[in-house]
């Protein structure tokens, strides 16, 4: 019998649920009871905690390399590999389905050199509803596909032949809900230049990528990790290689903030890379997600003014930290014991997950800056044997796989398994494998 490992903290003895119980066993053991399956977990601490998330489907080997991105739309789950290619994954399943051997509605093979970085354009306009996906491969190229009727349609002629020779390495959709104001993209590559355009979608069902501009990297040249848009303040955010963070107004295009990372520089055997960002939903908020030599650092900045609210972390070992802290500061505290890959908000804000190389999610307060819940990822995970992953082409084990990428996702964006009236949460992880959550409880 396999189980799912869930860390929180003090939970109540019954879930407000009537398909899931708590029952608490000797050494600080908690069991989640469902109907088909019991999940033990190992309490990391004796404290309050105020969220708890179920396992509500998984698939093993979902990818024949590593999957580095995940992205959540209404009907589908979509990923990316190291093997080349998209897969779409329906969220509407049955709770029959959801105990199954899951598999894609789609596939697509997109390139041979794998694809590192996925987002999707998910609206409805006035001719119906439209899903384009924007995947970046290791070779620089930024590829476009619309999905109608669980089929991809490839996109060219989005892109100019000049824009096509730029060496990509993320891109991000943002969809505006204000009817004056176009939808838009925005991507990064190597060298740093950020790149706008805006969607023009034709009541003829054509769409068009008009060119706002390009922001270059100022002074050396360095590789743009991740961009982030926020449609409600009017903002992007880029982060770099070297621990950089740059705001810009998005109308205009020109700088209002640069943030560092905290004081705290890299070497080339200490890194201070950001990983990731995204704004909160109403855009009051930016997360960043960096390096520190082998830890990882989640800080909140408020973007009315550009100041530094302060980080997400628990307690790390502060010696260890110290000796990682090439700025001499006495810092002992970290949002994960690995690299930070990915981070989400939740639909209102109030919440953020973040992944990471340690093999955990954890979800935080946004507000009080506190851990409400950590999800402690092993292989044993997944519920197909044949699905289980224990090595890697090298022989190195992943009992414990690290974390590429995590989004939330709203209530009602997955149906069964209690996913209607809870929001949930999607990781993928060095298994090859996707791990779909809910939270317990719910109206």
């Amino acid at each position: 019998m396999r189980y799912h490992v869930v860390s929180c903290w003090k939970v109540p003895i019954l879930l407000k649920d009537s398909k899931y119980s708590i029952v608490y066993h000797q050494d600080e053991q908690l069991a989640v009871r469902s109907s088909a399956h019991w999940y033990p977990s190992q309490l990391e601490h004796i404290q309050e905690m105020s969220k708890l998330f179920i396992p509500t489907a998984n698939v093993g080997k979902a990818h024949d390399a590593d999957i580095y991105a995940v992205c959540v739309t209404n009907p589908y789950t979509i990923t990316c590999s190291g093997d080349g290619y998209i897969k779409l994954w329906s969220n509407k399943l049955s709770e029959d389905d959801a105990l199954a051997k899951l598999t894609p509605v789609a596939t697509q093979h997109v390139h041979v050199s794998g694809l590192h970085h996925v987002d999707a354009f998910y609206s409805a306009e006035s001719f119906g509803t439209v899903l384009i996906v924007a995947a970046v491969s290791f070779s620089g190229d930024i590829f476009f596909y619309r999905i109608v009727n669980d089929a991809f349609q490839p996109f060219t002629g989005l892109l100019t032949a000049q824009e096509n020779k730029k060496s990509y390495w993320a891109v991000k959709w943002v969809k505006s809900d204000d009817l004056a104001v176009l939808h838009r993209l925005a991507a990064v590559d190597v060298k740093g230049t950020t790149y706008v355009w805006r969607l023009t979608v034709s009541e003829d069902a054509t769409f068009n990528l008009e060119s706002q501009g390009q922001i270059p990297c100022v002074g050396t040249p360095t590789l743009g990790t991740c961009v982030a848009v926020s449609s409600a303040m009017g903002l992007l955010a880029t982060g770099f290689a070297n621990g950089t963070v740059v705001v810009f107004q998005l109308s205009t295009l020109r700088p209002i903030y640069t943030f560092e990372s905290f004081g705290m520089h890299g070497t080339e055997q200490n890194s201070n890379s950001v990983r990731c960002l995204e704004f909160s939903p109403k855009g009051t908020l930016l997360a960043v997600g960096n390096d520190l030599g082998s830890f990882g650092c989640v800080t909140l900045y408020e973007t009315e003014f550009g100041e530094r609210i302060g980080n997400l972390s628990v307690p790390t070992s502060t010696n260890l930290a110290a000796r990682q802290n090439t700025s001499g500061s006495s810092v002992g505290t970290f949002a994960h014991n690995g690299w930070v890959f990915g981070l989400c908000f939740n639909s209102s804000g109030e919440y953020l997950v973040t992944c990471g190389y340690d093999s955990k999610l954890r979800v935080w307060d946004v507000k009080e800056r506190d851990r409400v819940c950590t999800l402690n990822i092993t292989a044993g995970d997944i519920e197909q044997e044949d699905e289980i992953l224990l090595e890697d082409e090298n022989g190195d084990s992943l009992k414990y796989p690290p974390i590429f990428d995590v989004q939330y996702f709203g209530k009602g964006v997955r149906s069964g398994m209690g996913n209607e009236t809870n929001e949930g949460i999607c990781c993928v992880c060095m298994d090859r494998s996707i791990r779909w959550y809910r939270e317990a409880g719910g109206n």
